[in-house]
């Protein structure tokens, strides 16, 4: 999908971040099922599930998750990766592998390890996220899987994959631009950089991507400054935003929270890149 032309104009949906809040009937609170061995990490995931604005049912095993899925349809099934018997990795693989269950995002709880995150994709996980993340990242990537179990359920019909889209890279660092444009040219992703925050706000203004990487290198009071004035643009206020930082510019999510969808890691990766833009991209489509 190429940029779009402001001067077209386009609908765009609710923001993510307001799914949640809103009084409406159509948007509920995500129902998440919850798989954990650990009594201990049950309670505490599940409050930190609750308090990102889920209703959870959890349960201790995945013969357990097996019997409650056998007469609960739930918005989102978030797993363990490691578990006796039949670990997350294994349920995913048999969820997906069934016709009536494999339409239910799976996200897969994992450690920061890579390898942990590359076997959650490979078992066909819709997406892993770390029980070890900063607070601002976890609660950003759990909103997210929310967000994407609310519209696959209220979607009509099976998604169109995603094979196309367009990305504005916002930074000043020559290396990002490279790495991403060449993460994502197989991707059938076009990219587009803008060096600074001001020549970022002009190609956004001569054309509409489906979804803006932002550099938090900038500065966060002047990329909070920069957000805000592109939220306060009627085109541009659902249009999704991903956050680079580097584990020592995160304390300058705190104030994003709310106005990005995603955050992804500095220095990139190039599996992780290509994870996150196709996923938000599929959830803005949905």
């Amino acid at each position: 999908m190429n940029m779009q032309n402001p001067a077209g104009g386009d609908e765009h949906g609710e923001p993510w971040s307001e799914i949640l809040a809103m009084p409406d009937s159509q948007h509920l609170k995500p129902q998440v099922l919850f798989i954990d061995d650990d009594a201990y990490m049950r309670r505490l995931m599940s409050a930190r599930f609750a308090h990102a604005g889920a209703d959870v049912e959890s349960v201790a095993s995945a013969q357990a998750a097996l019997s409650y899925l056998e007469s609960h349809r739930p918005d989102l099934i978030i797993s363990d990766a490691v578990m006796p018997v039949m670990d997350g990795f294994d349920l995913c693989r048999r969820l997906k592998a069934d016709p009536l269950l494999q339409g239910i995002p799976f996200v897969i709880l994992t450690a920061l390890a890579r390898d942990l995150r590359q076997r959650s994709l490979l078992a066909g996980a819709d997406d892993f996220l770390s029980k070890l993340e900063n607070e601002v990242v976890f609660r950003l990537r759990a909103r997210l899987a929310f967000d994407l179990g609310i519209r696959t359920t209220n979607l009509r019909g099976d998604p169109e994959p995603v094979r196309e889209g367009s990305l504005l890279v916002v930074s000043g660092s020559k290396v990002i631009h490279s790495q991403l444009d060449t993460h994502l040219q197989k991707e059938g992703i076009q990219v587009r950089g803008a060096a600074s925050l001001a020549d970022g706000l002009a190609l956004l203004r001569s054309g509409i991507p489906d979804l803006i990487a932002l550099d938090l290198g900038f500065g966060p009071a002047e990329v909070l400054a920069w957000t805000r004035e592109v939220r306060s643009i009627p085109l541009f206020a659902t249009l999704p935003i991903m956050v680079l930082s580097a584990k020592d510019e995160d304390s300058g999510l705190t104030e994003l929270e709310a106005l990005v969808q995603d955050r992804l890691p500095k220095p990139l990766d190039g599996q992780e890149s290509r994870h996150r833009v196709n996923l938000l991209l599929r959830i803005a489509r949905l």
